[in-house]
């Protein structure tokens, strides 16, 4: 061998040997990937994330399909993906619960809610919604506050679980609102939200988009929004916070991958993310269930989910939900 191609060889090799464990593949994606979404199919997480998935697919030239990993709080869907090899090839479509809520809610957790992800960016926000079932007869949350206050613990709520935003919110609504209701809980909004439905159960907090065919067909009643301010998609439906002054409890989605995922891959994975949520048709699909695109590098989420733990610990302890 000629010495110039020895040593070009050498230094290939070398470069090689050198890399990290793990190293991102020149041309990643090489094969399908997975969406885990840690709720069942039929909710706000899942349908944005189907969103996501086709994008990704078309963009990247390879499947990238979802799967359903429900349970627990979402904590069974996140530790799958943390525990998963941090190749690119297994991402989480991260509800507040897996990021900024359940080491406050539980005793011990299967990940590191702080260390075992690597945020990819911020996909949406959106708010939660209060329904009520009509046959409850009421049509305000003033309405609603005083029918606790002379029914104490025989209303009952659903929730998409014990620990979800759902539990949480509702129960913070309680708390501020001085006033207790029954708890249901289901493991996810498409189980509770079909039991509201029927009338079974009369009442929930929950994710705008899967409930909003619901509200339009008269089937339940909106009579507050979570956020601060008025929702478009619901003119006249006032803020909880309007009638329980301070209430603010709104619902997010990220992605995010194993915490030793190489930065080649987490960097091109939020680039195809963030244009993906900046295209006309991504920005309609996901406004047409009251969500809205968000997008930012995996720096703003860091930023966004050491914020969120403060806000989250707080209404846990003002809710004063123990831990399970």
């Amino acid at each position: 061998m000629k010495p110039a191609i020895f040593i070009s060889v050498l230094a290939s090799v070398l470069a090689v040997a050198a890399a990290p464990r793990g190293m991102a593949q020149v041309n990643y994606p090489s094969r399908a990937a997975q969406i885990v979404v840690p709720f069942p199919p039929g909710g706000n997480t899942d349908i944005l994330t189907r969103v996501m998935a086709d994008q990704y697919s078309t963009a990247l030239k390879e499947p990238f399909t979802v799967v359903n990993k429900p349970g627990a709080g979402a904590n069974i869907g996140a530790a799958f993906v943390a525990n998963s090899d941090a190749d690119g090839y297994t991402l989480l479509m991260a509800p507040p619960a897996t990021h900024a809520v359940n080491a406050y809610l539980y005793n011990t957790l299967p990940f590191d809610m702080e260390k075992s992800f690597a945020p990819i960016t911020m996909v949406a926000r959106f708010p939660n919604v209060l329904v009520v079932h009509p046959s409850i007869g009421v049509k305000s949350v003033e309405e609603l506050i005083a029918k606790a206050k002379a029914e104490p613990g025989k209303i009952d709520f659903a929730t998409s679980g014990v620990g979800s935003t759902s539990h949480l919110c509702i129960s913070l609504f309680m708390a501020m609102a001085g006033i207790e209701m029954n708890h249901i809980p289901y493991k996810g909004t498409s189980q509770s939200l079909h039991d509201v439905i029927t009338g079974r159960v009369p009442v929930m907090i929950d994710n705008l988009g899967p409930i909003l065919p619901h509200i339009q067909s008269g089937a339940l009643i909106a009579i507050g929004v979570s956020t601060a301010e008025p929702v478009s998609l619901l003119p006249g439906v006032p803020p909880v916070g309007a009638v329980v002054k301070g209430y603010q409890a709104s619902s997010w989605n990220a992605l995010s991958v194993p915490a030793k995922t190489p930065r080649e891959i987490v960097t091109k994975l939020s680039t195809e993310a963030n244009a993906i949520l900046r295209k006309p048709d991504v920005i309609e699909k996901f406004r047409a269930v009251g969500s809205e695109p968000v997008g930012g590098t995996p720096e703003d989420v860091e930023k966004f989910f050491a914020e969120e733990r403060v806000r989250w610990k707080q209404a846990v302890d003002v809710a004063k939900l123990q831990k399970m």
